[in-house]
Formats: structure tokens, C-alpha cells, sequence
């Protein structure tokens, strides 16, 4: 891969051993992916930051960088963490595992991070122009800034968003060229997609089929609510590895049906009716007990709209005694949802609005819960693997009635 003159210096150590690390790994990635150079980046988003990821090898190596004095040179923000700074301790969290956590992500604040810890991050602060180059490793955020922005994005590690956070580098391959974003699947839609439990529903169905393929939709109405096409992403990312979808009249480079596939033809089409819809959701439920101990909304971290809807649902009813309903969202959505009185109004009916966490990355399985219900399709395809849980799935309507009466009907 070429380089020019100051990326030798960067590479060689000139400009700082934290730097040359990351050239390291940028030029490794280059040279797998046979990327010709590398190309600037105007943010990155940087994510794998929970402990459960981590681990001390993980702590060690960030701490270690801060001491060689490591310092993001763009616009950077931190995804979720695997607790609430302010509220880990009332929440039940473990010590030993919260304080490493808040290690994890001090480190990366010294390194100049902001220390944002969302996985939705463009509702907020840092949101890509149309063609930008970022360097983004939420899967989920992936998929929206590719397909929804329309920024230029590959599906990022955690070790390659920091790499080019602290160079402003990314090798040029993958997503970042025009013939690598061209649709190869087409999926008709012909069911009403209602919710965002369906939004999700059809990401995690199609993700399943297709793996890392681009999946081209028609039917998706083009007022689909944002978080519908977020649920979207996140089911494609976490079911599947799917970076990109083209959602006919949504995604800029999708205005039609043929600018969707480019010169090619899809391998394959297939209709999504009913029937398949019902399939999704039998396959991102794993409950078998109507017993549910546990509620959790906000994977991805919820929009303002969602904690009103929420707010809405609980408003004059109380959640059940033994249930834990938790919102997951981010500092500054929490913040205007606690001026606007949305946050007091779901935490006076027994619910809890977190911030900076989420289920999937925290230790909530040492909560000792069995059952869970979610609106989520990302946390109802990880959950049983990562926090030992038996999943119900279904809308945020369904939810919200388990969580007051204790139980999913």
C-alpha cells in the first residue's frame, strides 16, 4: 500500500510511538484488503469499550497508551459501556467489574474521546455529511451512516476506529469505494411494517439469509420513522454482518430500484409477507416461562420519540413488584427527557432510564435473572448468549404491558 511522505514518518515512529501503533495496524488492514492508500476520515466512533470486551488485557493496553501519551486527532466518540457511571451501584452492578469499566473509559477520555457512550451517537453531537469517510465500529451505526446518511463507512473493529482516531487514516477499501456499495439481494416487502419490534424483525430475518451481503428493500415505506431504519440496521448487523442495506427512495445512492443494484442483478429474490414476519419473531424469541423478571428498551439507545412513547404507555400505572424495567439511553437524550419531565414520569411508575449502558455489554446476568422481554431484535439475538436470559420479543406496546403485569401474555 503507498504511502506518502508524512504517513512513512508516521509509520516509522517520527511522529510518536502511540501513532506508529496505529499505523501498524491501518497498514495491515491495507494490506489484507489490498487497499491502494489510505484516505482521510472526519470522525470515528469508537466501540468495544464494556470490560465484557475488554477484559484486563484490554484495560492494560488502553492505560497503556494514555501513558505514551496517545491523543485522538478528530472528532471522536466512545459507544456504550457496560454500566451507568452515575447510577451503577443503585442499579446492583458489581464493583470490581463497574470500577474496571470506569478505567476503560477514563483512559480513553485522556486520549481526548468524547465520552459520549452511545451506540446512537449520530442523534447527537458528531453526524456524518453525505459522502463523508468516518471510521465507525458500531455495528449498528455502521449500517444507518451507510444506508441512511449515506456516509462511507466499513464494518470497523473497535482497535481500527481507535487506530484511526489518532491518525485521521483509514485504508481506502470496502465501503469506501462506489463499486463495493452496490446492492446484491432483493427483498419485496409486502408486510406492513407497524413497529419497530418489525423493523427489527425483518433486519434480523434478512441478516440471517444473506450474512455479510447488501440487501436491497422495496416496499419500506419512505416515511419510515428513523428508528424503524435504526431497528432495521441493528437486526441486519447482529443476526447477520451486513454493513449496508439500500432501501428504495431512503438511501441517497437508492432513489431507484436499478440505482439500488448498479449494473448488476440481484442473486437472488424474495418476498416478505406474513408469514415471514411471523417466522422473524418466533426466531428472536427464546422464552418459554410467561414469567418476566426483566424489561429492556433501548438496543439501540433510545431517540427522545421512543422515551415519550414509553412515557406515554406508563403514565398512571405502576410496573409490576419484581420486575426491573430499564430504559437505555444516552447522557444528553436523558438529560432533555429529565427537563421535559418524560424521565420522572416513567421512573414514578417503577421504571429506570439509564444512561451511557446497555443489557447485552453490561453484567446484568449477575443480577440472577432468567427472563427478559424486549423490543429490541440486536438484544434479543445476543442476550441468551451474553447475559444468560430467555428472551420474549415484541413491541414496545407488548413490553411495557409485561413489565406492569409481570408477566408476557
Amino acid at each position: 500500500m503507498y504511502l506518502n511522505e508524512k504517513e512513512e514518518k508516521m509509520y516509522k515512529g517520527e511522529v510518536g510511538e502511540s501513532v506508529r501503533k496505529a499505523m501498524e495496524i491501518l497498514v495491515a488492514l491495507g494490506d489484507i484488503y489490498n487497499a491502494e492508500r489510505l484516505i482521510r476520515v472526519e470522525s470515528a466512533h469508537i466501540a468495544g469499550l464494556s470490560y465484557k470486551t475488554h477484559g484486563d488485557a484490554g484495560l492494560k493496553y488502553v492505560e497503556d497508551l494514555v501513558a505514551i501519551g496517545a491523543s485522538v486527532q478528530i472528532p471522536t466518540t466512545v459507544n456504550v459501556i457496560g454500566v451507568d457511571r452515575s447510577r451503577w451501584r443503585e442499579l446492583g452492578l458489581p464493583r470490581y467489574w463497574a470500577e474496571k469499566q470506569l478505567r476503560i473509559l477514563s483512559a480513553y477520555e485522556k486520549m481526548g474521546c468524547l465520552g459520549s457512550c452511545s451506540c446512537t451517537p449520530y442523534y447527537h453531537g458528531i453526524l456524518p455529511r453525505l459522502w463523508e469517510h468516518v471510521a465507525c465500529a458500531e455495528s449498528s451505526a455502521v449500517v444507518f451512516l451507510n444506508s441512511v446518511i449515506g456516509a462511507r463507512d466499513n464494518r470497523e473493529g473497535g482497535p481500527s476506529a481507535l487506530a484511526s482516531a489518532l491518525t485521521g487514516l483509514t485504508p481506502l477499501y470496502g465501503y469506501h469505494l462506489d463499486q463495493n456499495r452496490v446492492g446484491t439481494h432483493f427483498f419485496e416487502v409486502n408486510a406492513e411494517l407497524k413497529s419497530i419490534s418489525d423493523y427489527g424483525a425483518l433486519g434480523a430475518y434478512v441478516g440471517r439469509m444473506i450474512g455479510e451481503h447488501i440487501p436491497v428493500f422495496d416496499g419500506i415505506s419512505k416515511n419510515a420513522p428513523i428508528e424503524g431504519l435504526v431497528a432495521l440496521g441493528a437486526g441486519l448487523a447482529s443476526s447477520g454482518a451486513v454493513a449496508m442495506f439500500h432501501a428504495v427512495g431512503i438511501t441517497p445512492e437508492a432513489h431507484t430500484l436499478e440505482k439500488a443494484f448498479g449494473d448488476a442483478k440481484p442473486k437472488e429474490r424474495i418476498q416478505i409477507g406474513n408469514e415471514e414476519m411471523r417466522t422473524a419473531y418466533e426466531q428472536l424469541t427464546s422464552a418459554a416461562s410467561s414469567k418476566v423478571e426483566y424489561v429492556a428498551i433501548g438496543c439501540p439507545h433510545c431517540s427522545i420519540r421512543q422515551i415519550k412513547q414509553i412515557a406515554d404507555l406508563l403514565r398512571g400505572k405502576q410496573v409490576s413488584k419484581g420486575v426491573r424495567l430499564w430504559i437505555h439511553t444516552s447522557v444528553p437524550i436523558k438529560a432533555f427527557c429529565e427537563k421535559t419531565g418524560l424521565t420522572q414520569t416513567i421512573e414514578k411508575a417503577g421504571g429506570v432510564v439509564t444512561a451511557d449502558m446497555c443489557t447485552v455489554l453490561g453484567p446484568i446476568e449477575a443480577l440472577g435473572l432468567e427472563t427478559a422481554a424486549t423490543d429490541s431484535a440486536k438484544l434479543a439475538f445476543y442476550a441468551p448468549g451474553t447475559n444468560k436470559l430467555k428472551v420474549w420479543y415484541g413491541s414496545v406496546e407488548k413490553c411495557i404491558e409485561a413489565s406492569i403485569k409481570g408477566k408476557w401474555d
